[in-house]
Parts: C-alpha cells; sequence; structure tokens
C-alpha cells in the first residue's frame, strides 16, 4: 500500500529476525523477564516508610504517589523489552522507535495537533450530572507535573516500544497483509485491558475502546515510518485522561478535576463511549493530517 510505504522504514530493520519462533520466544521471555524485575521492584518497595498504607492506595489510584509508584512499574517492562530485543533480534529500543529525526518531527507535530483537539473538547460543556468537579488546587496540581508527565510518558512510549515498536515490526517483516501485522497487535493491546474487576458489564467496551485506539496508532506509525505519531496520541491521550479529567476515586490522584462517578457507573459510561470514540476518531484524522508528507 502506498500509504504505508514508510512502514518499511520499521520493517526492514525486523527482517533478518522475523521468524515466528524468535517472536513468540521473544514475547515470553519479555513476560518471565518483567514479572521477575516486578517481583524485585515490590521487594523494593516494601521498605518505603508508610508501605501498608501506600499498597492500599494502589487499589484505586487516589493519592499521587500511589500513581507515581503505578506508572513506574512500566520501567522493568521496558528493560524486559530492552533485553530482549537486543539478545534475540539484535535490535535496540531506538530501533524500534524509528529513525530519530522524524521521530521528534511527528512526535511534536501530532502532539501539537491533539493538544488544540483535547482543550476544545475538555471545555466544551457536558451533561450537567457529569460536570467534572475540581479534584485539588492549581498550585497543588502544578507541583505534580514535573514528576507526572516524564512517569506518564514512560507508561505510553513502553506500550508504544512492545506494541507498535516490536510486535508490528517484527509481524509486518513477516506478513504483508495488515490484517496481521496491524489487527493482531491491537487485539493483545485490548486483551491487556480487559478488566472486568474494575468495569464490570462495560469491560468488553471498554477493551474494544483500547483495540480501536491500538489500530489508530498501528496505522499512524506504519504511515509515518517511526513511532513519533503514536506516542504522541497516547501521551496527549493519558494525559488527559490522568491529569485534567479523571474518574472520581480511580485513578485520580493526579488529576486536576474528576468525573462525579467511577468506573462502576455502568449507564453513565455507556452514555460516554460514543463520545470516546469520536474523539479517537477525530485524534486520528488530525494527526494524519500532521504528518501528511
Amino acid at each position: 500500500m502506498s500509504a504505508y510505504r514508510l512502514h518499511e522504514v520499521l520493517v526492514s530493520q525486523a527482517r533478518p529476525s522475523a521468524s515466528l519462533g524468535k517472536l513468540f520466544g521473544g514475547l515470553a521471555l519479555i513476560v518471565v523477564g518483567f514479572l521477575i524485575l516486578n517481583v524485585i521492584y515490590f521487594q523494593a518497595l516494601q521498605n518505603l516508610p508508610n508501605w501498608p498504607v501506600i499498597r492500599a492506595e494502589f487499589m484505586g489510584g487516589t493519592t499521587a504517589r500511589a500513581l507515581w509508584l503505578m506508572l513506574l512499574n512500566f520501567a522493568p517492562l521496558l528493560i524486559a523489552l530492552g533485553l530482549v530485543v537486543h539478545m534475540l533480534h539484535n535490535r535496540s529500543l531506538a530501533n524500534l522507535a524509528g529513525p530519530r529525526v522524524m521521530l521528534f518531527m511527528d512526535f511534536r507535530r501530532v502532539l501539537r495537533a491533539t493538544i488544540v483537539l483535547f482543550a476544545v473538547v475538555l471545555l466544551i460543556p457536558g451533561p450537567e450530572n457529569i460536570e467534572p468537579v475540581r479534584n485539588m488546587s492549581f498550585n497543588s496540581w502544578l507541583l505534580l507535573v514535573p514528576i507526572s508527565l516524564p512517569l506518564i510518558f514512560l507508561q505510553v512510549s513502553t506500550e508504544e516500544l512492545l506494541f507498535r515498536g516490536y510486535l508490528q515490526s517484527q509481524l509486518a517483516a513477516r506478513f504483508s497483509s495488515p490484517l496481521v501485522w496491524m489487527v493482531l497487535p491491537s487485539l493483545l493491546f485490548g486483551l491487556l485491558h480487559y478488566d472486568p474487576g474494575t468495569y464490570g458489564p462495560n469491560a468488553l467496551l471498554l477493551a474494544g475502546w483500547s483495540v480501536l485506539f491500538g489500530l489508530a496508532a498501528a496505522d499512524l506509525t506504519a504511515r509515518a515510518g517511526n513511532l513519533g505519531p503514536a506516542l504522541a496520541l497516547h501521551f496527549a491521550n493519558n494525559v488527559s485522561a490522568m491529569m485534567f479529567s479523571s474518574m472520581q476515586d480511580y485513578w485520580d490522584g493526579l488529576s486536576l478535576y474528576v468525573l462525579p462517578f467511577g468506573p462502576d457507573a455502568v449507564e453513565t459510561l455507556r452514555m460516554l463511549m460514543p463520545i470516546e470514540v469520536m474523539v479517537i476518531l477525530c485524534s486520528w484524522l488530525v494527526a494524519r493530517t500532521a504528518i501528511r508528507r
């Protein structure tokens, strides 16, 4: 497909080690490595003062320190990914992301565009019963920004490097059809966001939203030949959701405002899902326009 001609920039780096055996073995090693490093991470956390209190805060992510530690937990996964792609595929994390100049350029272009879009969305008044309410003072929130932004970027970059940088390029080096290299990583991305314990009857809908997001990020990666657009879109989305308008009592420890309902508000979430889908579609179109060559 001519629209995806730049995808070859990433795919060519994956082609020398494109066997399915190496890919499945790599995924298995990433999981094992992450589990080992995760145990080490949480053992280290047990030495923190007030650890029993912090551990209880993990359940809802209702404090800044709990959310910071949860986001920092993506570091073990990033380390495991970096080690595995080096050992099995002779690739680096930078290699998974694409050429540095284009990466930074496309990231900046898409981030600027999506910031404008998300700002407009946040300013649009919603129904009265779901209008956001202030969660903390602006000065308190501002003090959290220098730590929160890098940790959110750690989260989104780890996910993009794994799903779009590693899985997508390795599959595309083996299969030419986007139905394989675009859809399979997106389905796995959605599956890992399936959380019936938190979202109940809406868990499948939320997982479907994640699949849609994964498809948008996969398309942008293939069009750009680097992870810049997907990183920018993911970063803008997560900053908006975690630092500006979180759900009440659920991952709201960093948020300036909270929506007056939680993940157990089944009907309210179902009412908002079409809006969330439209936001993703609009942000995808905005990003596509921003990287048009």
